[in-house]
């Protein structure tokens, strides 16, 4: 038969004679080719198709990129124009409340001054006790130093506050607009394609990309929380196309060169950088912040003494308005019990500081005594005890005060919640006032559901996420920064200059306690006063210690009454006189 093809011999070849070549007849050389050129065909179809489904995804995931990425910084320009407004609150919050300060004070001033500068109660009548005097005058001081630490703590919170938000806002908190070079490294040509490895040209649908293996880049997409079936249908993992690994090594190579950062590493927490950029820079205005709300506390509370005592002096030794007075008292008593309890968290030890306003009444009771009727010694007793009773309310008042405005060195934590108040734990505030000086610092951590994309294209940038330390070493590593920032001592100049003027008021009154003895020692003796007779001009311009004029030998001035006034014979020599040598 024709078509049958002889086989060659399995024999070996004789020595010396090639082996035979198989022959086919024409016709199954000719179905030969046609099945080779059908298979050509097909292989060609099928790799034009692999070829055509692989360039199509990559084009088609290059412009997913492109439009990823400038949707991504988009987001980014969003959310720091966010930021912005951030810091421009949190510094509009401080000085909105300075700015309050400085209108309280202003007007405590101007209330002060118009008591302070008659320079003495009863213009019209012998003037009130000197130990009255005393109260009235050490609190109107008090009341005016405050009321200066007030104006300048405040001044320094506000404008240190405003030129950190300007230094933040000028240099650091910027729009991440991208460059040209940014725009270049994100787009792609088409001809780019051509750089792929053949197995990513014609990779067969649904097959892997690439499997795991030691020299392998993988674990891609698998930073999002996702079901298990979802997962499934993902490329994760090492099962990423090639021009996929390729872009995330080129993204994560300085491609957002426009978001810098102004922290080190080590210093980063979990809250948004610039959030950990303020908390910090808070530390150089927040105690001014406190302590200018403190000042005016303590004003306020000197302030309503001293116009009490005014009325003391004014109602009894003018008007001998003896009812009119003690009604007058009673409200300035309840209003400065109303202030310790709006400003003093209670549970603070033994409310001390409650026994501050019955000074009123102990002042009030002795200078009646003064002006009683009929003197009585044993009466004059019970006013003295009532004077010293007065003072040492005072110190110990304001000892007290001293104590509950001191900075709390290991504070608790503050819980944060909606719509209050909220400082780090490490801040060394007055606790007893932790309600009353309206503090907002920046969050530590981002609430769940908030996402941080400056942060990511930063640490883009930086080809390495954040490694934020633990808890407790961030808690010690801050306080460590309050404690550097409040100065050597650990204490801010802020509270060193209101303990000053704590203390200077405790001397103030020790000093007071210790002159008022000294008229109590001196009282009913013949002891001279230590100052002259109210009423008196001071011996620099007493009229009759002037030396006579030349010509005559008595002295003759204006409103002495000449040789016949009651200066007759008075002379240089005879300055220290008894005012009974004048009668004779």
């Amino acid at each position: 038969a024709q078509w049958r093809v002889r086989l060659p011999s399995l024999r070996p070849p004789r020595a010396g004679l090639p082996p035979q070549p198989l022959a086919l007849p024409p016709a199954a050389m000719a179905g030969v080719e046609i099945g080779a050129a059908a298979a050509a065909v097909t292989a060609g179809s099928v790799g034009m198709g692999l070829f055509s489904y692989n360039r199509g995804n990559y084009l088609f995931d290059q412009k997913n990129h492109y439009t990823r990425f400038t949707a991504g910084l988009n987001m980014a320009i969003a959310q720091m124009g966010i930021y912005k407004q951030d810091i421009a609150q949190l510094t509009e919050l401080t000085a909105t409340r300075q700015d309050c300060y400085h209108g309280i004070a202003a007007m405590g001033l101007t209330i002060l001054t118009a008591i302070y500068c008659p320079g003495r109660v009863g213009l019209h009548t012998p003037p009130p006790p000197a130990w009255l005097m005393g109260l009235m005058f050490v609190n109107i001081a008090g009341c005016y130093m405050f009321l200066g630490l007030t104006l300048w703590l405040a001044m320094h919170a506000s404008m240190r506050a405003n030129t950190a938000a300007t230094h933040m806002l000028t240099r650091f908190v910027r729009l991440p607009i991208p460059s040209q070079g940014m725009l270049d490294k994100a787009r792609k040509f088409g001809s780019s394609y051509e750089e792929q490895p053949f197995k990513e040209v014609f990779r067969v649908p649904f097959t892997k990309h690439q499997r795991a293996g030691p020299n392998k880049d993988g674990g891609h997409n698998e930073d999002v929380e996702v079901d298990a079936a979802a997962q499934k249908r993902s490329r994760h993992g090492y099962d990423v196309p090639a021009w996929y690994r390729k872009e995330k090594a080129v993204d994560n190579n300085d491609t957002c060169e426009s978001i810098g950062s102004m922290m080190p590493l080590g210093a980063e927490g979990e809250a948004p950088e610039h959030f950990e950029a303020y908390r910090e820079l808070q530390l150089e205005w927040f105690p001014y912040d406190v302590y200018a709300r403190l000042s005016i506390f303590l004003a306020f509370m000197h302030l309503t003494h001293c116009w009490a005592y005014m009325q003391i002096g004014h109602q009894l030794a003018e008007t001998r308005a003896l009812f009119a007075c003690a009604i007058v008292m009673l409200p300035m008593f309840v209003l400065q019990q109303v202030i310790l309890t709006l400003d003093i968290i209670p549970g603070w030890g033994l409310p001390i500081h409650r026994l501050g306003p019955c000074a009123l009444w102990t002042a009030f009771f002795a200078a009646c005594i003064e002006y009683e009727r009929w003197f009585s010694s044993s009466t004059q007793g019970v006013c003295f005890l009532l004077v010293y009773a007065s003072y040492a309310i005072e110190i110990v008042y304001t000892l007290q005060l001293l104590r509950l405005c001191r900075p709390a060195c290991t504070a608790p934590e503050v819980v944060e919640s909606p719509g209050a108040s909220w400082w780090p734990g490490e801040w060394r505030l007055p606790t007893a006032f932790q309600h009353a000086i309206w503090l907002v610092a920046p969050p530590k951590k981002l609430e769940d559901g908030q996402v941080d994309i400056v942060a990511e294209l930063r640490d883009a940038q930086r080809d390495a996420p954040r490694l934020p330390p633990t808890e407790a070493a961030i808690t010690a590593e801050r306080r460590l920064d309050v404690h550097r920032a409040l100065g050597q001592q650990g204490e801010s100049a802020a509270w060193f200059n209101v303990k000053s003027g704590l203390v200077a008021m405790v001397l103030a009154w020790v000093f007071m306690t210790f002159g008022f003895t000294i008229e109590v020692i001196n009282q009913g003796t013949a002891h001279p006063s230590l100052l002259n007779a109210p009423g008196l001009p001071n011996n620099a311009r007493d009229p009759r210690y002037r030396p006579a004029k030349p010509g005559t030998h008595e002295p003759v001035e204006v409103g002495t009454g000449g040789v016949y006034g009651p200066a007759r014979g008075v002379h240089t020599s005879k300055m220290h006189r008894r005012l009974a040598d004048l009668a004779a």
